[in-house]
């Protein structure tokens, strides 16, 4: 029994009424409905090689909208998401679109050119295995995973695994990176 305004009062009714005041109090600061604006975050400065020996390097994206794809052969999520991510490539290029496969196979080169041919993937590949940047973007280690960055590259939006809805999703996020 526990003393509670010169009452007596048994201490399991005092402990419940303690917790409950304490999850109303928590509560009345909480807003469902934030009005704060997440500031995108900019990607760690990179520099990748792609297969064909062009450097791309996060400034000289500057002023594209950018798709990075981390993904791998033997991986079938992210063998799903290349035939959407071409025809993103194909149709928004000229509106300044980039998109970039980073492959992160640790096997021979060859085999990522010839998958690469094989599936008529038209935007440039780079082998990012041993490069920081999967590290430097929060230890990549699922696959797929999409990176959406806008014109100032900083980071809109980060997408791992892909289905339809992924897709339909990250079209509509770019065509609005697009517009501005």
């Amino acid at each position: 029994m526990f003393r509670l305004f010169n009452r007596k009062v048994p201490s399991y009714r005092f402990i419940a009424a303690s917790l409950i005041l304490l999850i109303v109090s928590m509560l009345i600061g909480c807003d469902s409905n934030p009005k704060k604006t997440k500031v995108p975050k900019v990607v760690p400065d990179f520099s990748l090689t792609s297969l064909e020996s062009k450097l791309l390097t996060r400034d000289s994206l500057k002023g594209k909208v950018v798709v990075l794809d981390f993904w791998a052969t033997w991986c079938a999520p992210c063998r799903a998401a290349i035939p959407h991510l071409v025809t993103l490539y194909e149709t928004y290029k000229d509106q300044g679109l980039e998109v970039i496969g980073v492959n992160l196979d640790k096997g021979d080169r060859s085999e990522v050119v010839d998958f690469v041919k094989r599936n008529h993937i038209p935007y440039p590949i780079a082998l990012g295995a041993n490069n920081p940047i999967t590290k430097d973007l929060g230890n990549i280690s699922s696959l797929p995973t999409i990176i959406l960055l806008n014109k100032q590259s900083s980071i809109v939006l980060k997408i791992v695994g892909f289905n339809a809805e992924i897709g339909s999703k990250l079209e509509s996020e770019l065509k609005k990176l697009l517009a501005e």
